[in-house]
């Protein structure tokens, strides 16, 4: 492969995702599944009301304690007429059923264990930022909590918007199944499009709230038609970055979903939102610290770290190789032009680079006007090849693309290992040389250690 596409560079460690198996693409590509519409999340009314029947049986209770203490006294007067044993009875039916309705009932007992379990899954939140620990931590819990039969996390897991939905079943012996969503079912990730159901006027947050819970929706139908689940219940995900992703329950009875699943859902996915957005932002950190700013190429710090764990030498003709590259009479272009164009060339060079050496190599900005390459894989020959279409390449940028009169050119030192015990640092002095002894003989040249 001579070249590699322009793109946005992916630093080590960052996973990337599994293919999108063929059954499940097919499963997705069948449309004609219809089921009812994803419940909505409860609103401040909703909850509201929900309050309200607590507030009744205390005020139940107390009319229940005055009747009775009222009944309690006709009865000790004398003989209780046949009125008054019935409102005896019917005041002792009464209590029994607030004290069969007390705090501490089964219901009671159910929530009490919902909130135990939410509670644990808070604590496993806060002590992670590993995406993949929130969504085994989310979905353990889920399971538990809500009794569903699956349980779904559809986040998004690079940049164009690619959504990976993993589901769980509740059964321990069923394994997970990974799968792909295509970026342009949402079209914008970010911003979800407004459809007709989504009013046009109104506080702009609860026009957001809208359209993430539309995009969730969305999420919910491909993967009910992908994995045939029947009846589902939805939230969305949502971190700095806007929508990024969706957390659903899955279960087989129709109308099963009760308030405190919803609330549970809800209250979940806020926190697994809080998870993924702290996970975002320590990798964009962390790409920040190995990205130089400039030129979007790694910088120094990324590649002294990758020669630290690279073996200059590991077999027969797969050996490391290193390019120098120095862009010539950078200071004098510098001055007479100013730093504006200065930097407009260092991004040209730079993008020339990248998009020149092989798939499998690694360029970066090794400072100042200095460029580095590691080269996995290639002999002597090889490598005087890549320098060369580097050089040719740059030399071939137009100057008047750049503000300046004349063309740029650059100086590249080539060092490959060749002997088993050659350490990168020695590596890279060799090339260093050949740089300088290019720039001796005239620069606009590849000299080879």
């Amino acid at each position: 492969m001579l070249g590699r596409p322009a793109g946005t560079f992916v630093p080590p460690g960052r996973r990337e995702c599994s293919a999108l198996d063929r059954s499940a693409a097919a499963r997705h590509a069948r449309r004609d599944v219809t089921d009812r519409e994803i419940a909505p999340i409860p609103s401040a009314a909703e909850s509201g009301r929900e309050r309200r029947p607590a507030r009744s049986r205390v005020v139940l209770g107390i009319l229940l304690v005055l009747l009775s203490g009222i009944t309690a006294a006709a009865l000790l007067e004398g003989a209780p007429t046949a009125l008054e044993v019935l409102q005896a009875v019917v005041v002792a039916a009464l209590v029994a059923v607030v004290l069969l309705r007390r705090p501490g009932g089964p219901g009671s007992r159910r929530r009490a264990a919902r909130e135990e379990s939410f509670t644990r899954i808070l604590q496993g939140l806060s002590r992670t930022v590993s995406p993949g620990s929130v969504v085994d931590a989310i979905v353990d819990e889920l399971r538990f909590s809500s009794g569903a039969d699956h349980v779904v996390v559809a986040r998004q897991t690079q940049a164009d918007g690619t959504l990976e939905v993993t589901l769980v079943s509740a059964s321990a012996a069923v394994p997970e199944s990974r799968t792909l969503l295509r970026p342009d079912i949402l079209g914008d990730p970010a911003e979800p499009p407004a459809t007709a159901a989504t009013p046009r006027d109104g506080p702009p947050r609860v026009q957001a709230t809208l359209r993430f819970q539309e995009a969730a929706d969305e999420v919910t139908r491909r993967v009910r038609s992908g994995y045939g689940l029947p009846f589902t219940l939805a939230a969305p995900l949502i971190a700095e970055r806007g929508f990024v992703g969706a957390l659903i329950l899955s279960k087989r009875t129709r109308d099963s979903w009760s308030d405190q699943d919803r609330r549970l859902l809800v209250w979940a996915a806020g926190e697994v939102s809080a998870a993924f957005a702290r996970a975002f932002a320590l990798e964009e950190a962390e790409a920040r610290a190995n990205i130089d700013a400039l030129t979007g190429l790694p910088n120094r710090r990324y590649f002294d770290e990758l020669i630290s764990v690279v073996r200059p030498h590991r077999r027969s003709g797969d050996d490391v190789g290193i390019l120098m590259i120095d862009i010539d009479r950078f200071k004098k272009l510098n001055d007479r032009y100013g730093h504006a164009t200065g930097d407009a060339v260092l991004r040209a060079v730079a993008g020339v680079i990248y998009t020149t050496v092989r798939a499998e190599d690694t360029p970066a900005r090794y400072g100042g006007e200095e460029f580095a390459v590691i080269l996995r894989r290639a002999s002597s020959t090889q490598a005087v090849e890549v320098a060369e279409r580097v050089r040719a390449a740059v030399a071939a940028i137009p100057g008047e693309r750049l503000g300046i009169e004349h063309s740029v050119t650059v100086s590249v030192g080539v060092a490959v290992a060749g002997e088993a015990d050659m350490a990168m640092p020695e590596l890279i002095e060799r090339a260093d040389r050949a740089l300088y002894l290019a720039k001796r003989r005239g620069r606009d040249r590849v000299e080879a250690a």
